[in-house]
């Protein structure tokens, strides 16, 4: 459980002080962390409105948990090189997701490898932040990774006042309170080779993640 762990030089001195001035900062109310398995692959489905979403999110995961979760995160944001990606790769395990179909790769390779190695993966199916609070459609990417996974748990996940606290656009976060609700874990079916069925898989997660309440 080493390939996409982080091996920077002091990673869990520097997420036990990240995640604890998380914690304090936005005081996390979390219901449902039961549903997360405590082995073997799982996906974490999880509405987007903020940067600060996958902070929280780790925030609210146990330390063992942490070193074997990853968070896919948009290439061309986190992955230019610099402070962005040893930052990702540090805290979140970061893997890197292209939003755009790059000719002759495979935008979620890096996710299939990371669930074929047994790792929990946060995952965002809208594709990008919402600009209103709102949950938007889910991309039908969540849907493929349950079609080739189809005994991996999808774990529902919404996550409110985080849009609030850091809404798009914003330069620094504020310190309000943010809910966490993970749901029950989802078997769902889809088809490798029929499209149109990772689409309905995303819609059913979809609806998962807007079924939970988070206050």
């Amino acid at each position: 459980m080493s390939l996409y762990a982080s091996h920077y030089p002091f990673t869990e001195v520097v997420r036990k002080l990240f995640f604890t001035y998380i914690r304090l900062y936005f005081r996390p109310q979390v219901k449902g962390a039961e549903h997360i398995p405590l082995e073997g692959a799982f996906i974490l489905a999880a509405n987007h409105a903020s940067h600060v979403d996958t902070a929280v999110i780790f925030s609210t995961l146990p330390p063992s948990l942490r070193q074997r979760t990853v968070a896919a995160a948009a290439r061309d944001y986190f992955f230019e090189g610099g402070w962005q990606q040893s930052t990702a790769r540090i805290l979140f395990n970061a893997i890197p997701v292209d939003r755009d179909t790059v000719k002759g790769e495979d935008p979620l390779r890096h996710v299939l490898r990371a669930l074929d190695e047994g790792y929990g993966v946060v995952i965002y199916p809208e594709g990008t932040r919402s600009m209103t609070g709102q949950i938007g459609p889910f991309r039908r990417g969540i849907g493929r990774l349950i079609a080739a996974f189809p005994d991996v748990p999808v774990i529902p996940l919404r996550v409110s006042g985080t849009a609030r606290a850091m809404p798009k656009g914003a330069a620094a976060p504020r310190p309000l309170t943010v809910h966490v609700r993970f749901g029950p874990p989802l078997h769902l079916k889809a088809s490798l080779d029929d499209r149109a069925s990772w689409q309905t898989a995303a819609d059913a997660v979809r609806e998962a993640v807007l079924q939970l309440e988070t206050n």
